[in-house]
This record gives structure tokens, C-alpha cells and sequence, in this order.
């Protein structure tokens, strides 16, 4: 959290640099609150899931537009767009013989195909593949069989879909990192069900499949292969899911604060962050790190809204960063896009003097400027900010 007050201060400095002609010392002070910024951070992670199509992306739109009204923001807009999003509409594991159900969580869609089950379900028995390496699935039975799985296995699952498996679910891990939640999906709309189950449920099944061998004989091809001192038998299973592809809406959030120049005023300076998450898992989608970025956001407009500053300011929260940035790019279209034939699509013109996009991390207190352009043609233009942003992480070292 430290890292991001840091980062909250240095770009509270360096946006009233543009905005301000006044001291470092009366811009800042002791203002920017570690508290407010880890309270929003703490809600907002706490919604489960702020992807468009959850009723998390709706709440965090709510909470936004309270604290712009609370501090005072002028002219603010909601301004929706559909946008399709994969909606988890729940999945679950039942024992055979047991009343008992334990939920499951479907995954990032193969490209377009989910893992929505048959309304029947499936069946199988359930065998436990480790991280899912051929040394470890030695003498299990595959085919056509549900398989435990441990989530920090790479893309392991795909060789357990070439054996036959009919579904894989994965266990919750300790930690994991990006690379490991990208190579759980495909970009070719493989039909092979993936599901995410909690750590204590896995937990109790591995344990079935250790000590009660008894609800089920062992497979076919025979015992499975030991696991340290236990043996670890198969049980029954079924599987019940449905995700379904639904247009959804998303929506931006602008208020304004108006510059107190007369003539500065005219020039609008955008400061925008995303506030939308994202996860292998979408109905488990926390986001407390992309929620960096619009935390620092709300800070920075309670500040302005109490110091307006000689430029126009305009506040931009976005949705849908995460669904091709649609949110900035809906922005964009109904306020920017002057040329031919996009133009008739403005419906509200705004010309911008600079866009500032926060999107922030909480890993280490640098802060980098980014165009996202490779073309030297657009670097030119970009190297003098990159300059300032030097001279001005000079000046705060100084203190």
C-alpha cells in the first residue's frame, strides 16, 4: 500500500504541474490518505467479481458515483455500452449416492466454447492427476474419466484432454502467477470443461479418494498408482455447469472539474482508470490490483474537487478494460473520433488537451510512462513527458 501512496503522490505532483502554478508544498501537503486509498481497494476486492455481467461490476459503478458526488465533481454522466462477456451461471460436483453438492467455478472460455455441460450433466469417476505429468498419471484411468488436477501445472491438461479426460478440475492453489492462469485456456474452442474448485473441497475429496477406497472399485485397468503411503482409489462423480455468452451492459463514469482560468479553462485535461477485473476464474475476480489504479483515481479527484485548478479537469472511470478495452474505446467513439467516417458517431465533442491513464501496480514504487506505440514517429512526440516525468522524480527525492 505504501508503493501506492508513493505513486499517488508522484502523480498527484506532476498532474498539478499541468494544472497548477503553485509549490510542490501547497499542491500536496499531507493530503493523499493511505487510509481512503486501501478502504477503496478493500471494497472494491471485495465484490467477488467486477467484470460486466456480475452484479460486482454494477456495485463498484455505484460506489464511484458516490465518492464523485461526495467530493464534489460537477456535469457527472453514466454513459452505458453492451459489451459480451462468459457468465458463469453456476456448477457443481456431486458424489454418487450423496446429497451433497460442492460448487465449481467455470473457467475462461476456450475461445467462444465454455464449459457449459449437457443439462444432464456428465459422469465419471473422479481420479486425482497431480500436476498432471505422465510420470504422475501412470496407471490412472483417463479415459473418459473427471480429473483433480493442481492448478500450477502449466498446460498439462491439454495432454489429459488427448487421453480422453472428459472434464478437469482445478485445485486452488497458495499462490499463482499470470503465466500459469493464461496457459488454462486455448485461443481454439477446444471442448474440454475446465472448472476451479475451492482448496478445502479438494482437500476432502483427495481425501476420499485416499481413505475410502470402498465407494468405488477400482478401475478396469487396474490399481492406480501409489501416492506416498496411501493408495489412491476413484470415486464416482457428477458434473453439472452452465456459462453462457450474454451481452451485457457496461458502463463509464465522467465528472468534471472546471478550471478556474478563464482561458485555461478551455484546455481539458482527462484523467481515466479502468475499474472492471479480471481472472481465469470470472466469477472469482477480486481485482484487488487492478483496483490500484481507480483507488488513486477517487484520491485525486477529491483533491482536485477541493483545489479546482486552472484547467479543466475530466474524471474518467471505465468499464470493460479487460473485453478489448471497450470502455475507453466507447469513450472515444461518442466523444473524439473527428474524422471521416467516425465522426458522425460524436455525440458530444470534447477535445482533449492530454489523456493521463492510470494503471498501476502495487510491486515497487516506479512509475513508467507509456504510449503504447512502438513508431518512432509517435515517440518523438512522447520523450519530452518521459523527460518531465525524470525532473519530476528528481524533485521529490528531494525531500
Amino acid at each position: 500500500m505504501v508503493n501506492i501512496v508513493s505513486l499517488s503522490v508522484f502523480i498527484l505532483f506532476f498532474s498539478s504541474n499541468l494544472l497548477f502554478a503553485i509549490s510542490k508544498n501547497e499542491r500536496t501537503g499531507n493530503f493523499i490518505s493511505e487510509e481512503r486509498i486501501a478502504s477503496s481497494i478493500k471494497y472494491l476486492s471485495s465484490l467477488k467479481s467486477r467484470m460486466p455481467g456480475y452484479p460486482g461490476n454494477a456495485l463498484a459503478t455505484s460506489y464511484i458515483l458516490k465518492i464523485f458526488k461526495e467530493v464534489g465533481l460537477s456535469g457527472i454522466k453514466e454513459e452505458q455500452f453492451p459489451v459480451t462477456v462468459p457468465v458463469d451461471q453456476g456448477a457443481s460436483l456431486q458424489i454418487a449416492g450423496q446429497n451433497k453438492k460442492i460448487k465449481l467455478y467455470s473457467l475462461w472460455p476456450n475461445l467462444v466454447r465454455t464449459s457449459t455441460l449437457p443439462e444432464e450433466g456428465i459422469e465419471g469417476n473422479l481420479v486425482y492427476g497431480g500436476s498432471g505429468h505422465l510420470s504422475e498419471l501412470k496407471g490412472k484411468d483417463i479415459e473418459g474419466n473427471i480429473i483433480l488436477l493442481d492448478f500450477n501445472s502449466g498446460s498439462n491438461w491439454v495432454q489429459l484432454g488427448s487421453l480422453g479426460a472428459k472434464a478437469i478440475i482445478f485445485i486452488e492453489p497458495s499462490f499463482a502467477n499470470r503465466n500459469q492462469a493464461e496457459r488454462k485456456f486455448l485461443k481454439i474452442p477446444l471442448n474440454l470443461p475446465r472448472f476451479w474448485t475451492e482448496k478445502a473441497d479438494a482437500e476432502e475429496l483427495i481425501k476420499k479418494l485416499n481413505s475410502h477406497p470402498h465407494l468405488l472399485p477400482p478401475p478396469s485397468r487396474g490399481r492406480i498408482e501409489e501416492r506416498g503411503k496411501e493408495n489412491s482409489y476413484a470415486i464416482k462423480v457428477k458434473l453439472h455447469a452452465k456459462m453462457e455468452w450474454q451481452k451485457a451492459p457496461a458502463t463509464n463514469i465522467l465528472g468534471w472539474v472546471e478550471g478556474t482560468d478563464r482561458e485555461l479553462k478551455k484546455e481539458i485535461i482527462v484523467l481515466e482508470s479502468y475499474y472492471d477485473s479480471i481472472s481465469v476464474v470470472p466469477s472469482l475476480a477480486p481485482g484487488a490490483e487492478n483496483a490500484c489504479g481507480i483507488a488513486t483515481l477517487l484520491e485525486l479527484a477529491r483533491f482536485f474537487g477541493e483545489n479546482p485548478p486552472k484547467r479543466t479537469v475530466l474524471f474518467l472511470a471505465t468499464s470493460a478494460h479487460f473485453m478489448g478495452r471497450r470502455g475507453i474505446d466507447a469513450f472515444l467513439q461518442s466523444h473524439c473520433r473527428n474524422i471521416e467516417p467516425f465522426q458522425e458517431k460524436v455525440t458530444e465533442p470534447i477535445k482533449i488537451k492530454l489523456f493521463i491513464g492510470l494503471d498501476l501496480s502495487s510491486r515497487n514504487k516506479e512509475l513508467a510512462i507509456w504510449h503504447n506505440s512502438e513508431e518512432f514517429y509517435y515517440q518523438r512526440y512522447f520523450a519530452p513527458f518521459g523527460k518531465k516525468f525524470d525532473d519530476y522524480g528528481a524533485e521529490i527525492q528531494k525531500d
